[in-house]
């Protein structure tokens, strides 16, 4: 495969990683959990830790099930009945999902407000161009790169 390196491509692309990958983290911390839902999620994973079935070894045994996306999937505390209302489990959950309620709200609040509004808005991004004078310095600029380098051309 034939190589494209210029100084002036690779600042851009890389420029523009992080910027976007800045944008994406300032995001990203809208929807970090408060510390009341911290101190939820630690005692959450206590309480599963404390029902669920342990190997040979006594350590907690884990089961794959379907997370976001197509290929994803989250490893979870196998417990025995977690969907049963009259298990000890589940009556526990739901007396430590009453404690939290008000941050749960808050947080899913928040969440929802993320997934339904700030990705919907439009970015404040600008990315970092290259002028079409560069190209026009390279007689030969591989498919794979021009895809790449495309939409930070400045025409």
């Amino acid at each position: 495969m034939t190589q494209f390196e210029h100084p002036r491509a690779t600042y851009a692309i890389n420029k523009n990683k992080r910027l976007v990958r800045e944008i994406i983290e300032d995001m990203e911390k809208c929807i970090d959990p408060e510390e009341k839902m911290k101190e939820f999620f630690k005692e959450k994973e206590e309480l599963a830790k404390k029902y669920c079935k342990r190997d040979e070894k006594g350590e907690p045994v884990l089961k794959k099930i379907p997370g976001n996306g197509s290929n994803n999937f989250q490893m979870v505390y196998d417990i025995p009945g977690h969907d049963d209302e009259k298990s000890k489990f589940r009556k526990e959950l739901i007396t430590l999902e009453k404690k939290y309620e008000t941050d749960i709200k808050k947080h899913q609040d928040k969440v929802r407000k993320y997934n339904e509004e700030f990705l919907e808005e439009e970015s404040e991004f600008k990315p970092f161009m290259i002028g079409l004078e560069f190209l026009e310095e390279y007689e030969k600029c591989p498919q794979n790169v021009m895809d790449l380098i495309f939409w930070m051309i400045d025409e």
